[in-house]
């Protein structure tokens, strides 16, 4: 059963803490101050997140095992106050959840693609930038985003379906559009996708207390097609 807004679609395992962002050594780890003690956690997102991952703010993090690490940044508090989910480990068991009985991690050619339902291919991107209301994806250029695009737009001119869907992990993005400022080829092939018959579907969550909740289904801005 597809989710209704409200429905909680994804429950993390605790025990939660709340902690405080030291630094961001690399990619993949955040020093945080968990009261007096210093953790090492993974942080499983491929985007920069300068605005949310910085000195200063809240997160929430798990228990979890790696190398290096005993813990996951689950959530982080924005500068607006809003919690933003942090882990895109959960993005495909969530998506899976409006896309019943697909199937997973389809193969086309040398790439795979996110799902496949009927005759529709789809591919997800999660997002966690808002910038006045409008979410934007990517925060940083994703070679292999834009190679989604075009994948996704050469399935349509061979006359099958396909879709993109994108999972806004924050409540307070009112639209979604391409990061033209960012990654102009991956805007440019979002484009051109929507113009050769691709759909799109924009759904938004929020987290709380450990849950996250559906929060609905947004559109794309009016200005979406235009370079920032």
């Amino acid at each position: 059963m597809v989710p209704s807004v409200g429905d909680v679609v994804y429950r993390f395992r605790g025990p939660l803490k709340l902690v405080e962002i030291i630094e961001r050594p690399n990619r993949f780890v955040v020093r945080v101050a968990d009261g007096r003690d210093v953790k090492l956690c993974h942080l499983h997102d491929p985007g920069r997140l300068p605005e949310l991952v910085r000195r200063g703010a809240r997160a929430v993090i798990r228990p979890t095992r790696g190398a290096k690490t005993d813990c996951s940044i689950t959530a982080v508090e924005a500068p607006n106050g809003v919690w933003v989910v942090a882990d895109s480990r959960i993005h495909n068991d969530v998506a899976a959840l409006f896309l019943n009985g697909a199937k997973r991690e389809v193969k086309v050619g040398r790439h795979r693609l996110d799902f496949l339902v009927d005759d529709t291919y789809v591919e997800v991107k999660g997002c966690t930038l808002v910038v006045n209301g409008a979410a934007l994806f990517p925060d940083a250029p994703t070679k292999r985003g834009a190679e989604h695009m075009e994948i996704l737009r050469s399935l349509l001119g061979s006359g099958h379906r396909a879709m993109v869907m994108v999972l806004v992990m924050r409540p307070d993005a009112s639209c979604f559009k391409p990061n033209w400022a960012t990654d102009p080829r991956f805007s440019n092939a979002f484009r051109e996708f929507i113009k050769a018959g691709g759909l799109v579907k924009i759904h938004r969550f929020r987290y709380r207390e450990g849950d996250v909740l559906y929060d609905g289904e947004i559109d794309l801005c009016e200005d979406w097609e235009e370079p920032l």
